[in-house]
């Protein structure tokens, strides 16, 4: 499956109830480690641009250039979600 699925589950009552549970969040987890390890990495990009942005004057031409350059790198991110 390409994206998380949302699914419903009912109180578990039975050991092969709870083990299909754990399999299922087992088979998901990695890849909620990945997209948590990249959204973090995004995030910083994002503080980091947004850090250097404020060291400029707002409508020079530095700030211009700046804020053209973070469009650039933002529309350049691949997300996989």
């Amino acid at each position: 499956c390409a994206y998380f699925s949302i699914r419903e589950y009912v109180t578990v009552v039975s050991y092969e109830q709870r083990q299909s549970y754990h399999n299922d969040f087992n088979a998901e987890y990695d890849r909620y480690r990945k997209l948590r390890a990249q959204l973090h990495s995004v995030t910083r990009r994002f503080t980091e641009l947004g850090t250097k942005l404020k060291l400029f004057c707002p409508g020079s031409k530095e700030c211009q250039v700046k804020k053209d350059k973070t469009v650039k790198t933002v529309s350049s991110l691949s997300y996989p979600f």
